[in-house]
C-alpha cells in the first residue's frame, strides 16, 4: 500500500506543460512580448485603415499570436479565400495576409454606397472586385511597414493575390508567427491573419532593435544638433487662448434665444481666466488692457504633474 502524499509533498510538485519537439517554441518570450507590442500598434492603425474604408466605426485588436508550422497554417484555411504574399525584399522572403472573402465583400458594399448589412457567403472574388480590395490592401501593407519601422526598416515590394490555399506554396517544415486580428464591425464580427515564416525572422531576431525593443533606436544627439532642436522648439508658435468662462444650454433654451438675449457664464468677475495652450490648461489670468489693446496678466503658472511621481 502506497503512502498518500502529504501536504508539504503536493505543495513541492511542478506544472508539468506537454512540449512537442516536433514543433519546437524558436521564439523567445523576449521576442514575442516585441512581437505583441508592434501588433498592438498595428491594430490600432488598421482600426483608422477599415474605420475610413468603411465609412463606420471599426475597432481591431490583436487576439493572440500562434507558433504553428506554415503547412499548418495553410492547411486550416478554407476555400475559396483571400490570400496575399507579400514580398519583403529586406528579410528574403514573403509574409502571408488572410482576410475572409465576407469581409472583403462586405467592405466592396460598403465602398459602393451599399448599406452592408448582411455578411455574404464565402465566394470567389471577380476581378472587379479583387482590384478594389488589393487597394484596400496597399493602404494595410503601408500600415505593417509603420509598425516595423521602429524595430526594422522594411519595405513591401510587391504583393499577388491567390484565392485557393492550396496554390500557396510554403516550406512545410518552417514554422511561423501568427497574428490573429479581430475586427468589430458593430452587428458583425471578423478577422484577419498576418503569417510571418520563420525564415523571414531570422534577420529580425538576430537584430538589437527587436530583442531591446525600440529603445535601441534612440539616437544621441550631438551638441550642435540638440542645439538646432532647441533654436527651432523656442521658435515654434502655439496657440494661446483665455477661456472667458463657459455655461451649459439645452437645445430647447439655445432654440429660445432672440436678438439681445443675456447669457450668463460660470466664470466669477473676481477670479482669475482660464488660459489654454493648443487647447490644454497651462495657466491662470486677469483681463485687461495694455496700449488700449486687450491683454490677460498672467496670475499663475499650472504645473504639470509628473505621472512616474505618483506611482
Amino acid at each position: 500500500m502506497q503512502p498518500q502524499p502529504t501536504k508539504a509533498r503536493l505543495g513541492k510538485r511542478k506544472f508539468v506543460e506537454p512540449y512537442d519537439f516536433r514543433q519546437p517554441k524558436l521564439f523567445s518570450k523576449e521576442i514575442m512580448r516585441t512581437l505583441r507590442t508592434l501588433h498592438d500598434v498595428l491594430a490600432r492603425n488598421l482600426s483608422r485603415v477599415f474605420s475610413s474604408t468603411l465609412r463606420q466605426k471599426v475597432d481591431v485588436s490583436l487576439q493572440k499570436l500562434d507558433q504553428i508550422s506554415s503547412s499548418e497554417f495553410i492547411h486550416k484555411l478554407e476555400s475559396p479565400n483571400v490570400i496575399y504574399m507579400l514580398s519583403v525584399k529586406e528579410l528574403g522572403g514573403e509574409l502571408i495576409a488572410v482576410i475572409p472573402p465576407a469581409l472583403c465583400i462586405h467592405t466592396i458594399e460598403r465602398q459602393s454606397g451599399g448599406r452592408g448589412d448582411e455578411m455574404s457567403d464565402r465566394r470567389t472574388l471577380t476581378t472587379i472586385e479583387e482590384k478594389i480590395i488589393s487597394r484596400v490592401m496597399k493602404n494595410i501593407n503601408s500600415e505593417i511597414v509603420i509598425a516595423w519601422e521602429p524595430y526594422l526598416d522594411i519595405s513591401i515590394n510587391e504583393y499577388t493575390y491567390e484565392s485557393k490555399p492550396e496554390n500557396v506554396h510554403v516550406a512545410s517544415v518552417d514554422p511561423t508567427i501568427v497574428a490573429n486580428f479581430e475586427i468589430d464591425l458593430g452587428k458583425h464580427k471578423s478577422f484577419i491573419q498576418i503569417s510571418y515564416p520563420y525564415s523571414l525572422l531570422k534577420k529580425a531576431m538576430n537584430d538589437t532593435a527587436m530583442k531591446r525593443g525600440n529603445q535601441a533606436k534612440t539616437e544621441k544627439l550631438s551638441d550642435e544638433q540638440m542645439q538646432l532642436y532647441k533654436h527651432t522648439l523656442s521658435n515654434a508658435g502655439v496657440l494661446i487662448r483665455p477661456l472667458l468662462g463657459t455655461t451649459k444650454l439645452s437645445v430647447d433654451e439655445i432654440s429660445g434665444l432672440e436678438e439681445g438675449d443675456v447669457i450668463t457664464l460660470n466664470q466669477r468677475t473676481d477670479k482669475p481666466l482660464e488660459v489654454r495652450v493648443n487647447g490644454v490648461k497651462k495657466m491662470t489670468a486677469y483681463p485687461g488692457l495694455i496700449q488700449g489693446r486687450r491683454a490677460v496678466k498672467i496670475f499663475e503658472l499650472i504645473e504639470e504633474i509628473n505621472e512616474q511621481e505618483l506611482i
